[in-house]
């Protein structure tokens, strides 16, 4: 049966380049934060418990969730965050899973599912999903990860450095990792990381 490896790291650490060069390399990608769209696409099930609990100016004029709203909503709210995280986790977990089945059905011999917030669920239910098998985690320093997200999503170093604060910390990241992929450098070497860990377990 197919191994699930699941891949994590903070905000700007290159989970993005990592997942890329899985696809490259002709190995299926589940992008959890593209689960958490279609979970609330317009008409879905999702979007409409998210409008009947914050109001309809969180549904923009074509129908779709205006995120932007949304992030003001829940960024200094904990009580709205649990609430919108117990609606949307089970129906990502239920789209992972098809996926995974779909993938275990061409005959994969590894499945990457790319989750963000990977070790601050564990942290708050205390196990990892049930479906995966690894965890590999892109590390990087602290003031890489400011410059790489401040560059990419245009935010200011300022509001990274919040989001920063709000994920764990790299070494308590790292203490859940099957395997650590050094990110600090060229993307080259991070490709080369890969590379040997998918000869050994895929």
């Amino acid at each position: 049966m197919a191994k699930v490896i699941a891949i994590t790291g903070g905000i700007g650490s290159g989970k993005s380049t990592l997942t890329d060069f899985c696809e490259q390399l002709g190995y299926p990608v589940i992008d959890s934060d593209q689960l958490a769209r279609q979970a609330v696409a317009p008409n879905s099930t999702g979007l409409l418990q998210i409008i009947e609990h914050f109001g309809e100016e969180l549904r923009l004029s074509n129908g779709e969730l205006d995120r932007a709203k949304l992030r003001q909503q829940i960024f200094n709210n904990p009580q709205a965050k649990n609430w919108l995280e117990e609606l949307l986790h089970p129906i990502i977990r239920e789209l992972t899973l098809e996926q995974i089945g779909h993938f275990r059905k061409q005959q994969c011999h590894c499945i990457f599912v790319a989750i963000p917030l990977l070790i601050e669920g564990i942290d708050k239910t205390g196990s990892k999903p049930d479906f995966i098998d690894e965890i590999w985690v892109v590390d990087c320093p602290e003031s890489l990860q400011l410059e790489r997200a401040s560059q990419r999503d245009q935010y200011s170093k300022a509001e990274i450095k919040k989001i920063l604060d709000q994920q764990v910390d790299r070494q308590h990241r790292i203490a859940f990792a099957d395997q650590v992929l050094d990110n600090s450098a060229d993307p080259a070497l991070l490709k080369q990381q890969l590379i040997t860990l998918l000869a050994e377990y895929c």
